[in-house]
């Protein structure tokens, strides 16, 4: 690690995860969390994490690495758009903080320098109908003046760069790409598929995804019901907590005659999940927009073949470790899925794809790189 100058100090870092509700906010806070944790034990770095009520408990293992420090006001976001700019710009100052990290997409008005802005993805302005309007108007203005007062952008992926370039006109050089660190762990165990889905016998594909608009869930219902008007015997499990298309949902899988075979699970333990994806015919990922795609990456890592979008950081991600198809095209769902169901060669086939494709991604260091950026940017 290149500390030169600074080998008798320890640079403080304050991070800002205030917007991040445990369980709520999707991938974003397995990225924070899991690059946050790949931060290197000897590291001449000091992290304080400016976190709401209920992260410590959530991720105990951070909490026992670094200090965390909790505003008293409540999660409306307004409330934490305010603490941004007085109270968290106040313990920054009073802490020695060097630099600050903003993981969550945005900075304060009112904010120290050196600061980082963590960008997942630009879907805010290139899609902003899929947001409530109170959330579009704000991102529409808060988004760009985030990236244009941040000393460094870090973005998840080569995709993601290239927007912030293109829609946003950031010099390349001051963004920095760090992806999620590749976890190869696993639970202890695996809990037995029963206790998650007590009525499901058929054999299944996984979506790991709440039912967000851009997930396009709907493209697996239709699918799955091709598939069952051919007679391939096949079920869709979904996982993730509670999303504003569930009932919609619902209420299609009924209409397309596979309410039978359309499995929401809602928030589900590690346990459970590890063992879905090891179980799984494959994971399903039709998503059209994704600024990574962390899911993909859990399922390759665990042997389950991965089915994915050709559309955002997917096909960067994926590579040559799974299979791309268009995320509009009910018919390519259905052939791909129907495939893997009825051979078991070919599912052999893209797990080995996946596990090399893991083992290119392993190669990689994002906690060292974001650690050396810390330490460059750190006033001398």
């Amino acid at each position: 690690m290149d500390s030169t100058g600074l080998e008798n100090h320890t640079v403080s870092i304050g991070v800002n995860l205030l917007w991040l509700r445990p369980g709520r906010v999707g991938g974003s806070e397995d990225y924070a969390v899991r690059l946050l944790s790949a931060i290197p034990p000897d590291a001449p770095v000091k992290l304080t994490l400016f976190a709401p009520r209920g992260f410590a408990k959530a991720h105990r293992g951070l909490a026992e690495r670094h200090e965390v420090v909790t505003p008293r006001a409540g999660r409306l976001r307004p409330l934490r758009v305010l603490v941004e700019n007085t109270w968290l710009a106040a313990q920054c100052r009073r802490r020695g903080v060097d630099v600050v990290h903003h993981f969550g997409g945005t900075a304060p008005f009112v904010g120290m320098k050196p600061a980082v802005v963590t960008v997942h993805d630009l879907q805010p302005l290139d899609h902003p109908k899929r947001f409530g309007l109170v959330k579009r108007l704000y991102l529409r203005v808060m988004l760009p003046w985030s990236v244009r007062r941040a000393d460094t952008i870090v973005t998840v992926s080569e995709f993601c760069r290239s927007r912030l370039v293109e829609r946003l006109k950031v010099d390349p050089q001051r963004i920095a790409v760090v992806p999620a660190p590749v976890d190869t762990s696993s639970a202890d165990s695996d809990m037995p598929l029963a206790a998650a889905a007590p009525d499901l016998a058929s054999p299944f594909v996984l979506y790991p995804a709440l039912t967000y608009s851009h997930k396009n869930h709907e493209v697996l219902l239709r699918a799955l019901a091709r598939l069952a008007a051919d007679g391939v015997d096949v079920a869709l499990v979904v996982s993730g907590g509670p999303g504003p298309l569930d009932s919609k949902l619902d209420h299609l899988a009924d209409k397309l005659g596979v309410g039978g075979r359309w499995h929401r699970l809602g928030r589900i333990p590690r346990a459970v999940l590890d063992g879905l994806y090891r179980q799984a015919v494959a994971v399903v990922f039709p998503s059209k927009y994704e600024g990574y795609g962390l899911p993909v990456v859990e399922a390759m890592a665990r042997g389950c073949p991965v089915v994915a979008a050709d559309a955002g950081a997917l096909p960067e991600v994926v590579g040559p470790g799974g299979r791309l198809v268009d995320p509009d095209d009910a018919e390519l769902w259905a052939r791909a899925i129907g495939e893997l169901v009825g051979d078991p060669g070919a599912r052999t086939t893209l797990s080995e794809a996946g596990a090399s494709r893991v083992g290119q991604l392993a190669e990689l260091d994002p906690g060292a790189e974001l650690c050396d950026m810390y330490v460059q940017m750190a006033p001398r």
